[in-house]
């Protein structure tokens, strides 16, 4: 049997279809674009085989041996794939809706730039296009193979694969709330300065940020060092303005590392306001951050 076979979309596979379809692949043969819906192929053996763009809307492939796969641009609309072997496969623009990948091994799978899947990506389209109804809708399906696709991968501790795949389920919920909803507005400030807690660097330069900017707040009225007022006040600049600055960003990490204020504390109403937002803040940021320290540490 030929490839023409199975390109033709009426195609109704039958108990010859696996034997078939791995004789054409140990013989070189290309099956992109081929269509192989409800098509049994339990527990075959299909090492670097070509499907992208092919249609395997509802296929069985539980058990299947599909290392190094391409499965680019395929529909795989609740396609089975418990228990295979997916290894390096690349799985960018499919059809991930309903997918089952219980138990399939997703080790260095390709997923796209920014494990972004198709439907985000039609999402967006949608947006471009001015269709709001149907990107809330894509985004929605976004959002549950998302979550999907973390629940499996945890369960084989492939940390960072799962914390994307969160971040990207986050962006897809966010996107589904009114444009200027608060909870939106804190979800978008939650991207952008945490990165939903798995971007370490955007947690570090929002640390940064908050204890610079919370270090010339203080300065404003100034805080009591010992018998000195320290601030930015001309009085009050005795030591210099680089040791001044240096001094309440001192007092800035101090608060916001939730140690104790020491040896400086603030003297104005401005001041002690300011160390219970930034200790606050401090004290749940440094909490996330400890935490996804240790996911990246666990996952090496």
């Amino acid at each position: 049997m030929s490839k023409d076979t199975f390109m033709n979309p009426d195609y109704k596979p039958d108990k010859n279809t696996r034997q078939e379809i791995e004789k054409l692949h140990d013989e070189g043969v290309s099956l992109s674009g081929i269509y192989l819906k409800y098509a049994d192929m339990k527990n075959t053996k299909l090492i670097n085989v070509d499907l992208s763009g092919s249609d395997l809307t509802r296929a069985d492939f539980s058990g299947a041996s599909m290392y190094g796969a391409n499965l680019e641009g395929a529909n795989l609309f609740k396609a089975n794939f418990e228990g295979a072997n997916l290894k390096s496969a690349n799985l960018k623009k499919c059809d991930l809706l309903g997918t089952d990948f219980s138990n399939t091994k997703l080790n260095n799978v390709d997923w796209g730039e920014g494990h972004k899947i198709l439907n985000e990506q039609q999402a967006e389209a949608a947006i471009q296009g001015g269709n709001a109804e149907k990107a809330k809708e894509k985004y929605r399906e976004s959002e549950d193979i998302y979550r999907a696709l973390k629940i499996s991968l945890k369960t084989q501790t492939l940390g960072d694969d799962v914390g994307k795949f969160f971040e990207r389920e986050m962006i897809a919920r966010r996107k589904q709330m009114s444009k200027y909803s608060p909870l939106r507005i804190i979800s978008k400030l939650a991207h952008l300065t945490i990165g939903y807690g798995e971007k370490i660097g955007n947690i570090i330069y929002t640390v940064f940020g908050i204890i610079t900017v919370c270090t010339f707040l203080y300065g404003i009225e100034g805080v009591r060092y010992g018998t000195k007022i320290i601030g930015f006040g001309a009085e009050h600049l005795q030591d210099g303005i680089s040791a001044t600055i240096g001094n309440l960003f001192y007092f800035s990490v101090v608060v916001f590392t939730t140690v104790g204020f020491g040896d400086i504390a603030p003297i104005g109403p401005l001041g002690k306001i300011i160390v219970i937002i930034e200790g606050i803040i401090g004290g749940v940021i440094m909490a996330i951050l400890i935490i996804a320290l240790y996911k990246r540490l666990m996952d090496r």
